[in-house]
């Protein structure tokens, strides 16, 4: 699944569960874990389109909120926004978890049961799960063990949880508890802000033309962007250039 306001989800297999302890600068894998993308930050997450989505993940990560629900398009930041809870909640001192449910289906079970004592669980993709009881069972006793503790939930997938075709309603119902927010498809001016951003982060300066050019002849989804920023990023080392309209069509045919 694509992150939007960052480079796509790092691919992560079915034993890749990313769990941030006390310093946060170092990540401890429950079985065999990889790094968050560096771009899965809140203040990586640009523009206005989902600025009061960014806003309430940010009080799950401070404490503010115990439990959210994001659903939207594909590409519209709900990955972006839990792999970043999951860092801030690092950062800040606490156990925090992404779980790409789509990826670790088929270990879900015994998986989310030994979450727990989690400060804060980020659940990516909750519908790969729906259907399977015992997996439905194992995040319903999850989601209410975090209420008890105190901990924290944010959860997300395209569609509503009354929407996922979960066999158990009263899953459904625990994850909408805390609220649901939609995320929407970025406009214009947030990928413009966004294209400026993310070179910013890889040490290249890129002209507001540039990213203007970039947007009217290129393809216009956030992940074919990140993937051209990505070129363009690999070419420009290689070739000791600015980004330039010139190098930018040369670069990108």
């Amino acid at each position: 699944m694509a992150g939007v306001n960052g480079a796509p989800a790092v691919p992560i297999s079915i034993t890749d569960v990313v769990v941030f302890e006390q310093a946060a600068v170092m990540a401890t894998q429950l079985i065999l874990g990889v790094q968050l993308p560096q771009s899965a930050t809140l203040d990586a997450f640009v523009g206005e389109t989902n600025a009061p989505v960014r806003a309430a993940v940010a009080q799950i990560v401070d404490g503010r909120s115990e439990r959210l629900f994001l659903h939207g398009p594909e590409a519209s930041g709900k990955t972006h926004l839990l792999q970043a809870a999951c860092r801030a909640a690092g950062d800040a001192g606490d156990r925090s978890v992404y779980v790409p449910l789509d990826q670790v289906a088929d270990q879900a079970e015994s998986l989310l049961a030994g979450l727990q004592d989690m400060d804060c669980v980020c659940v990516d993709n909750v519908a790969a799960i729906a259907g399977d009881r015992d997996a439905e069972i194992a995040l319903l006793s999850l989601t209410d063990g975090l209420r008890a503790r105190g901990g924290r939930l944010l959860a997300a997938d395209r569609r509503p949880p009354a929407e996922l075709g979960l066999a158990l309603a009263d899953l459904a119902s625990r994850l909408a508890w805390g609220g649901t927010m939609a995320t929407a498809e970025l406009d214009d001016a947030d990928k413009h802000a966004l294209l400026i951003e993310r070179a910013a982060q890889r040490g290249m300066e890129m002209p507001d033309a540039t990213a203007r050019w970039l947007l009217r002849h290129g393809e216009r989804d956030v992940p074919a962007l990140m993937a051209a920023l990505d070129t363009l990023d690999h070419a420009s080392l290689a070739a000791h250039r600015r980004l330039t309209i010139p190098f930018v069509k040369q670069t990108l045919g």
